[in-house]
């Protein structure tokens, strides 16, 4: 958890320095969308841990209703590894092209919503993200919980999808 947490908030720092600004999206805290970089850098790692411990809390609570083995501790560790990996998806992307001067990061921010190539590798980190946390969840609590592979799937995505919504309160 500390290497994505180190990158993102490189992530966001770098944004800050050049100026960078959402294009296309309105934050959902009430943050200005011309300092939202500079503020975000600050709410990443509590939102990424408070993301992490709520997915893998309904994970130990509904791997426990389902029969599973495990202790939390198990699940904190699957899924912390599971996130840490997985987060390389969207910052293999994301990071190099927050770098500082190496781009105009709102004109970056505008060609990552519109039909360009950079769209394009955008999309396909992001496919590679959520691939990623798909598996890593599903093997995470199969290895914890001893479930079978269907069940794991159901309740890994369900932790995804947790700690999805968790992370995008903060991050977007």
């Amino acid at each position: 958890m500390v290497i994505p947490t180190i990158g993102y908030t490189l992530l966001y720092i770098f944004l800050t320095i050049v100026d960078g600004a959402p294009s296309s999206f309105t934050p959902w805290l009430n943050i200005p969308k011309d300092i939202y970089y500079s503020v975000n850098r600050f709410l990443l790692a509590p939102g990424m841990f408070l993301a992490w411990i709520s997915a893998a809390g309904v994970i130990q609570l509904l791997g426990h209703l389902r029969g599973g083995s495990g202790s939390f501790e198990q699940i904190l560790a699957t899924t912390g590894l599971a996130i840490g990996v997985a987060m390389w998806g969207a910052l293999l992307h994301n990071l190099p092209m927050s770098a500082i001067g190496a781009i105009d990061a709102r004109a970056h921010e505008v060609a990552m919503n519109s039909a360009t190539i950079w769209r394009t590798l955008l999309w396909t980190f992001y496919a590679l993200y959520g691939v990623a946390f798909f598996v890593l969840f599903t093997v995470g609590v199969r290895v914890a919980k001893q479930l079978s592979w269907r069940m794991s799937f159901v309740i890994g995505s369900l932790g995804f999808i947790v700690f999805q919504l968790v992370f995008l309160i903060f991050n977007r």
